[in-house]
């Protein structure tokens, strides 16, 4: 019988949070077969496990008990807007990544697993964003949503305050980059709720699922998110203006719908420029 590539480590290496072996799995610091593979990878007779990295076991000990709180636990428990045995939807606030990283403190699916629960990531949003996500409570669900995603079969929705008033309405935007050796293509579709004041307000129906995808596209047509030091906003000193406002799936034969509640900051950026 099949063995999952995680469960395996988590054998191995019992102190170990789960996504740290994610996070090595993406740097290609641990391969099977000597390929890169995803952390849902199946293992089966004969396939060989190579690890090329040290897991920090004291360090990652005192990381969680200084940054991660019972606080941490319940602010996000807090922010759950449904939940079942098979999967939650997260209102994520401000400032809480997605999962581990080299430069980052606190994330939700480590604190999540501090309950003794089995929280699996399914998709990430970024730190500086807010808004729904799907986490998967099994690993069963855990493959299946993130098949989902790959196929486009759940439906994601944004809002987003941009810089400038564009100049379509609506419409797609489509990039194409090399990564590996492969082009990788980023689309979005897009529609003006408001324009005012030489900013406009869009919702965003996310195709695929790239990192800083909407903010970097958005970036390069010259109209950087508000509050988006990093892809260019230098002038508004204010949290980042993307929301991830809706989220649909089929779920036991009957569809799903999810929508985040405005947070106070972005209310308050609604007030200000429109």
């Amino acid at each position: 019988m099949a063995q999952g590539l995680i469960d395996f480590l988590k054998k191995q290496f019992s102190n170990i949070p789960q996504s740290l072996f994610e996070k090595n799995l993406r740097k290609k610091n641990i391969t099977v077969n000597s390929k890169k593979v995803k952390n849902l990878f199946k293992l089966k007779v004969n396939d060989v496990v190579d690890i090329f990295t040290e897991f920090k076991i004291d360090n990652m000990i005192k990381k969680k008990k200084f940054f991660f709180t019972s606080k941490d636990l319940n602010q996000l428990k807090k922010n759950f807007i449904f939940e079942c045995e098979d999967y939650c939807i997260l209102n994520k606030p401000y400032g809480y990544a997605s999962q581990d990283g080299s430069k980052v403190k606190t994330n939700i699916i480590d604190i999540l697993n501090t309950s003794s629960k089995n929280y699996h990531l399914v998709h990430r949003l970024d730190k500086e964003a807010t808004g729904l996500m799907l986490i998967a409570k099994n690993r069963h669900y855990a493959k299946k949503f993130s098949e989902m995603f790959k196929f486009r079969e759940i439906i994601k929705r944004y809002l987003v305050i941009i810089n400038g008033k564009i100049k379509k309405n609506k419409g797609e935007i489509q990039t194409k980059d090399t990564f590996n050796g492969k082009e990788i293509v980023s689309k979005l579709y897009f529609e003006v709720i408001s324009k005012k004041n030489n900013f406009s307000y869009i919702e965003v129906d996310l195709i695929t699922g790239r990192k800083h995808q909407i903010r970097k596209q958005f970036s390069n047509l010259g109209h950087p998110i508000v509050g988006d030091v990093k892809y260019g906003d230098k002038k508004n000193k204010v949290p980042l203006c993307l929301l991830s406002y809706k989220i649909e799936f089929k779920y036991n034969n009957k569809i799903k719908k999810y929508k985040a509640i405005i947070p106070d900051d972005f209310k308050t950026c609604l007030e200000k420029f429109f």
